[in-house]
């Protein structure tokens, strides 16, 4: 693979530039080689790291678990308590979270059967905000 620009690095990934720059300056990704023009450049492994992080953040990972994961990799030692807590602190997220999404997909599957009911001009405007508030109240009711 030849060696790739942030823009290219960025849209191969699917992010953004920014996005790019930011888990740079978090440290997720190692500062990038410059040409003599001063320009970024990098290289598979660069984009196999960023398609990484992106993937964990889809499955619920934080950029601060993510990243404690990349270090624990890289010292290559096996820091098996920290593997086991970070594991299970997920998984008790995911079962949550798991939870949160059944409960808004049964309601918004009756609302979305009760607006087709009504017609398009009889549903409120605001009508999913009303839900997703809704699930807000369930969050700050646990806090």
């Amino acid at each position: 693979m030849k060696s790739l620009t942030v823009g290219h690095l960025a849209k191969q990934a699917g992010v953004n530039l920014e996005t790019v720059r930011f888990y740079e300056r978090r440290g997720l990704l190692p500062e990038p080689m410059r040409k003599e023009s001063g320009y970024r450049i990098y290289g598979a492994d660069d984009l196999h790291r960023l398609r990484f992080i992106r993937q964990a953040k889809t499955l619920g990972f934080s950029l601060n678990e993510i990243a404690t994961i990349l270090q624990m990799r890289e010292r290559g030692k096996c820091p098996c308590g920290e593997v086991t807590k970070i594991g299970e602190k997920h998984l008790r997220d995911l079962g949550e979270q798991i939870k949160r999404l059944r409960s808004f997909h049964n309601e918004l599957s009756r609302a979305v059967k009760s607006w087709k009911r009504l017609g398009e001009q009889r549903v409120s405007a605001d009508a999913i905000c009303v839900l997703i508030e809704h699930t807000m109240d369930g969050i700050h009711k646990k806090e």
